[in-house]
């Protein structure tokens, strides 16, 4: 009996605390904090009507809160799980504060996935603050969690990894476990729908930074096949409210159901950034086999969605793609402003480079020489610093083509020499491992 009466006091402290509520709040108004005090450390054995109003303040039922095993508690932390993953960047404090929650009260109810998961989204926060030393620690520990999961919960982890691995600049060893768990997964039978949006929307973002277009749109054609929802916030908010009045209603099933359900949504949710960035893969696909029209779609729905995401850089890059569409369909005025908008940012790197290109051109097609000139000097310096060989290559070309038109072809051979010689200095550098934060 005393056993028993130890596993409820400590049971009904843990739901206590991980709801916030004191002894009084929780007592009152049939019982007295000193009667919680008792029942928490042991000391008194709670009645049947006093278990009962414990377990309707708590939101559990009698059943949970005296045997420990808990359905609806589970399904409670589903939910409170996919809220911190809905978190928006702003709310990062509560998104940890979920994730802690949901560990703190799942390891008991022996639901190791769960707690995995909620250690992945603590590794994500520490991926977008640049905690790589973190991130690394709680997916070691999801890692373990998930070992004996079936293989699409572990391409959750698989995918977090293959971000770490890319932030630590091995690109290509993280396009290889991407397309190896996306591969495992439909080879052995797990074609789960979110667990493969995640690994080909991780891939696009691979194959961008690594300059390989073809494998970009494609990885980007599968991941917005699979990405069927309009509004996936809203969509998982709504699962959310449903499941939560069935879990209230004591339909823990079908609560369980709807949270499935938000869950989905969420995961599409989250990799709003990823998403835009496969628009971007999508779209210069597109512009490459002269699909012009979806190409500006894609291209602009990338550029709007990675500005609303406050991710500058990125939607800088959306925006010099953007410039150079318009830029060819003559439309001179709206290509200068969005990349007017990039160079008014100042910084440096390929970005700023891409910018100063096109601009260059915008400036020799108004027949500037001058302002030609600059701007492409500019842009040769920017690829140069940055290691990006073939746009440093083709900047060299325009540029000397430019000095040739104006009759200086002695500078324009001089250029040409100078830049193959730059070219290839830089060799076989890798590119620079930049993501998105997450």
């Amino acid at each position: 009996m005393t056993q028993r009466r130890d596993q409820v006091g400590a049971r009904l402290q843990r739901l206590r605390a991980a709801r916030g509520l004191t002894q009084r709040a929780l007592a009152e108004p049939r019982y007295t904090a000193a009667y919680v005090s008792a029942v928490e450390g042991g000391r008194r054995t709670p009645s049947a009507d006093a278990v009962a109003h414990f377990a309707e303040r708590l939101g559990v039922t009698p059943v949970d809160l005296t045997t420990g095993r808990s359905p609806a508690e589970v399904v409670r932390l589903h939910l409170r799980l996919i809220e911190a993953d809905c978190a928006g960047p702003d709310d990062s404090a509560g998104a940890g504060a979920g994730y802690r929650e949901v560990i703190s009260v799942a390891a008991p109810l022996d639901a190791p996935i769960l707690v995995a998961r909620a250690r992945l989204g603590l590794a994500g926060l520490a991926l977008r603050r640049g905690d790589t030393g973190e991130a690394a620690a709680q997916l070691d520990r999801a890692e373990e969690l998930l070992a004996e999961a079936a293989p699409h919960v572990r391409a959750e982890a698989t995918a977090v990894r293959a971000v770490l691995v890319g932030c630590g600049g091995d690109l290509r060893y993280a396009t290889y476990l991407l397309a190896s768990a996306r591969d495992g997964l439909v080879r052995d039978g797990y074609p789960d729908p979110a667990a493969l949006l995640t690994l080909h929307a991780e891939l696009a973002v691979c194959h961008l930074q690594l300059d390989d277009e073809p494998a970009a749109a494609e990885a980007a054609v599968e991941a917005l096949a699979l990405a069927v929802l309009a509004e996936p916030a809203r969509v998982a908010g709504l699962h959310l409210a449903v499941a939560g009045s069935l879990l209230a209603g004591g339909r823990t099933a079908e609560a369980a159901t709807a949270a499935e359900q938000a869950r989905q949504a969420a995961r599409q949710a989250t990799l709003d950034v990823q998403l835009a960035s496969c628009h971007r893969a999508r779209g210069r696909g597109r512009w490459a086999a002269g699909d012009v029209p979806g190409a500006l779609a894609d291209l602009t729905t990338a550029y709007d969605a990675l500005r609303a995401a406050g991710q500058p850089g990125l939607a800088g890059d959306a925006a010099v793609e953007l410039a150079e569409a318009y830029r060819v369909l003559g439309r001179p005025a709206t290509a200068d402003a969005l990349v007017g908008e990039v160079l008014a940012r100042g910084g440096e790197g390929p970005g700023a480079a891409r910018a100063a290109r096109v601009r260059g051109l915008l400036r020799a097609d108004a027949g500037d020489r001058p302002g030609a000139e600059r701007y492409l000097r500019a842009a040769v310096e920017g690829f140069r610093a940055a290691g990006r060989r073939r746009e440093l290559a083709g900047t060299v070309l325009a540029l000397a083509d430019h000095l040739a038109s104006a009759g200086r072809p002695d500078e324009a051979l001089d250029l040409m020499r100078e830049g193959l010689r730059a070219v290839e200095r830089l060799g076989e550098r890798p590119p620079s491992a930049v993501r998105p934060a997450t």
